[in-house]
């Protein structure tokens, strides 16, 4: 059996955990259950932990792999580099109008609908290296992202109005986006803490 699918599905499967909050900040991962829970060897479970640790999505120290740690100004950094390289690739943007993406279907969920639209702005400015920070600060404020559903109101009008906004009003939402965020840290942080049900 070829090795790579084994890997990509458990690689996945962590992810897919660590974005959920499935795990609160330095819960110990510990390769040995997680193998039995995606089925699959330890040696795979471990790759994808450091590839994982190297997208600094897990943490590790001498005794092993964790959820990293959250605190706030880790987090009101994380907010201000985010809204930072936005700024960056909108002013190398030449579209006039927002209209990255069409609008994203109901049901989805506000923390991917963020992602979506920060990744489309990335985009945009045919910067390859941009994207590639962008999409990495998503997967890491993913987590966050879902767990500000319940300390902040009204998310998904705030992300509809960036998706029809000019790229002018867009800037200025992108900052009201940030600072609300910035703001609520204390809160959000209490959230990301609290066991996923």
């Amino acid at each position: 059996m070829n090795a790579a699918p084994v890997f990509e599905r458990v690689y996945a499967g962590l992810k897919a955990m660590l974005h959920e909050g499935q795990a609160v900040p330095g819960t110990r991962l510990d390769p040995a259950p997680l193998a039995a829970q995606l089925t699959a060897s330890i040696t795979p479970v471990r790759d994808a932990l450091h590839r994982l640790a190297g997208e600094r999505l897990v943490a590790t120290t001498s005794d092993g792999f964790h959820v990293p740690m959250l605190s706030e100004p880790d987090l009101r950094d994380l907010y201000a580099w985010n809204h930072q390289l936005l700024l960056l690739a909108l002013r190398s943007s030449t579209r006039s109008r927002a209209g990255f993406l069409p609008p994203p279907p109901p049901e989805a969920h506000s923390a991917d609908i963020a992602e979506a639209l920060f990744a489309a702005i990335a985009a945009a400015a045919n910067n390859r290296e941009q994207l590639i920070a962008i999409e990495r600060l998503n997967d890491r404020l993913h987590a966050v992202r879902r767990a500000e559903l319940a300390v902040l109101v009204q998310v998904g009008q705030e992300l509809a109005d960036m998706f029809e906004a000019d790229l002018r009003t867009l800037r200025g939402l992108l900052g009201r986006y940030h600072r609300r965020r910035i703001a609520a840290v204390p809160d959000i942080v209490r959230q990301v803490y609290r066991p996923q049900s």
